[in-house]
């Protein structure tokens, strides 16, 4: 508590000061179970501290909790959209808005935390705390201070971070303010979406043939929107916290980047097995430990042009490896978030072990065509 934003951590809130960036977390267990306002659970806040700069701090407002009835198969998803346009995790606002939805013979929550603060991980470990009503521990070290070396392929990743901690950062960061800096990043938008479940047998095919053809479903869907879109690149969001050893502790923190592949022509399987070597080549050379320090070499290196590497589509969501989603017993954990990166969005889950893609469309885009992306993925 009382540190610095880490580099990742603070495009997260430079992009949440221009609207909101939220983590909005969706868990929804068998039977009718009530949920009131919990008393030990706990996160912190962004303060402003010196320059400018934002701090973590501890939470000096209370959360918001609200009850409905669920009204439809996919309230939460309507839910979890709202929740991603309201104010939590800085002062002056809560710290997290919750929303209880009461179905016939399930309960869902739906929370929404600063991104700042969670990925997809720890929104489900914190979404779990706030659920047994205790408290989730302590916000984890900044994740680019826990990573090993070999997680960079920048031969100035060393001083820049150990340079970000420091005053002449902290100086520059106020010379050139909060606003400059998130003016080079995507303009906030509005994101609206749309889902497709596959049924058990579908997925059960999808996984089967992913095993057998040796390429993961991102890889996979990647080659599907290269085919459904049009697309000769795509981003990948990527969990830093699998480079930690030992791993980062229990509780909140951000260890998430992203890493973009290109998409080339060629046979529907050879490409999604190219396209998952080249993620895992990008990974290895360190573009993933890369992509979280343009912040500090702006900062640090005043000759650095302000610019950011913006997205068609990011694939995010569930692990790739082990990710079959829940028992049959109606259950079902994921994350949204905005689509921010530049452009779209599509998120995998599972609902009671059947995949399911959700599709985030900025703005006045064009809709990400998402049935067209699930019936490629079943004839591919």
């Amino acid at each position: 508590m009382d540190r610095l934003l880490s580099p990742n951590e603070a495009k997260f809130w430079l992009l949440d000061s221009s609207a909101p960036m939220n983590s909005v977390v969706v868990v929804r267990r068998a039977g009718v179970t009530p949920i009131e306002m919990p008393r030990s659970f706990a996160v912190p806040e962004v303060r402003i501290g010196a320059h400018g700069r934002p701090r973590w701090g501890e939470s000096r407002a209370p959360g918001v909790l609200r009850h409905l009835t669920e009204s439809s198969a996919t309230h939460w998803l309507e839910i979890a959209q709202e929740l991603l346009d309201v104010r939590v995790g800085t002062t002056g606002a809560p710290p997290w808005h919750a929303v209880v939805l009461s179905g016939v013979a399930h309960t869902t929550l739906v929370l929404a935390v600063n991104h700042a603060l969670t990925d997809w991980r720890t929104s489900l470990y914190v979404a779990h705390a706030f659920l047994d009503d205790v408290h989730p521990g302590d916000l984890s070290p900044a994740c680019e201070e826990m990573l090993p070396d070999s997680a960079y392929g920048n031969p100035d990743a060393e001083d820049l971070l150990d340079g970000w901690w420091s005053a002449r950062a902290g100086k520059r960061w106020e010379a050139l303010g909060p606003e400059r800096l998130t003016a080079i990043l995507p303009a906030p938008e509005f994101t609206r979406f749309a889902l497709h479940k596959f049924s058990r047998e579908a997925t059960e095919r999808v996984q089967t043939r992913c095993e057998d053809e040796g390429a993961s479903l991102n890889s996979v869907l990647a080659v599907v929107m290269r085919d459904a879109m049009g697309l000769d690149s795509v981003a990948h969001a990527v969990g830093m916290e699998r480079f930690i050893r030992p791993a980062p502790p229990a509780g909140p923190g951000l260890a998430v980047s992203h890493v973009f592949t290109r998409l080339e022509q060629g046979e529907f399987w050879e490409s999604a097995r190219e396209n998952r070597a080249s993620l895992f080549g990008e990974i290895k050379a360190g573009a993933a430990g890369d992509a979280l320090l343009p912040l500090p070499r702006f900062l640090l290196k005043p000759d650095t042009p302000l610019s950011y590497e913006k997205a068609v589509m990011t694939i995010t969501g569930a692990p790739t490896v082990g990710a079959t989603g829940a028992a049959e017993d109606g259950s079902m954990e994921l994350v949204v978030s905005s689509a921010r990166g530049g452009g779209g969005i599509l998120i995998i889950s599972y609902d009671s072990g059947c995949l399911q893609l959700i599709a985030g469309t900025a703005g006045a885009a064009a809709e990400v065509p998402l049935e067209a992306i699930a019936e490629r993925l079943i004839h591919a």
